[in-house]
């Protein structure tokens, strides 16, 4: 199990940095054609975004396995120490029911962006390839929550809130 962790890390790690690479290195290409060759690249803003879609989404899961998302901990910080275990516990057990949620949700969407057949204007990319990246995102999200949670539970980690800002 923990090989498999590792190389869903990894892959997580370098899909990101793909994505957000590539969108870097097209934007700056397009804007010097743009700018210094004045013969602009049509397609860039279109390809730089869904990159940036699937990087955003992907890092949703990256987030999440080292707890960085931001968040409100004024409760937690007031609390007890033994109301603290609970609170971060509860909040774990509702951040994976809310990705959960979102995992279902956007399945569905996806389902319904197959079943219009629509491509992309400039690129001609299915949308549902783009939008393929939300249920991924999200389920790989749910698997990360889940195990900080059992991280949290077990006493092995410390709790969500002590990264939260």
């Amino acid at each position: 199990m923990k090989q498999f962790d590792t190389i869903i890390k990894k892959l997580e790690e370098i899909l990101a940095i793909f994505c957000f690479s590539a969108m870097s290195i097209i934007t700056l290409v397009a804007v010097f054609f743009r700018y210094v060759l004045n013969h602009p690249i049509i397609w860039s803003e279109e390809a730089a975004r869904y990159l940036m879609v699937w990087g955003i989404c992907i890092g949703i899961s990256i987030a999440t396995e080292k707890k960085a998302h931001l968040g409100i901990d004024i409760l937690v910080s007031f609390a007890p120490e033994k109301a603290r275990r609970i609170l971060e516990i509860l909040s774990g057990i509702l951040l994976t029911l809310i990705y959960i949620v979102m995992s279902i949700l956007s399945i569905q969407f996806v389902g319904m962006a197959i079943n219009t057949g629509n491509v992309s204007p400039l690129l001609r990319i299915p949308f549902w390839m783009i939008y393929l990246a939300l249920p991924l995102g999200f389920i790989l999200s749910t698997i990360r929550s889940i195990q900080v949670l059992i991280k949290i539970v077990k006493g092995t980690e410390e709790g969500f809130e002590e990264v939260m800002l």
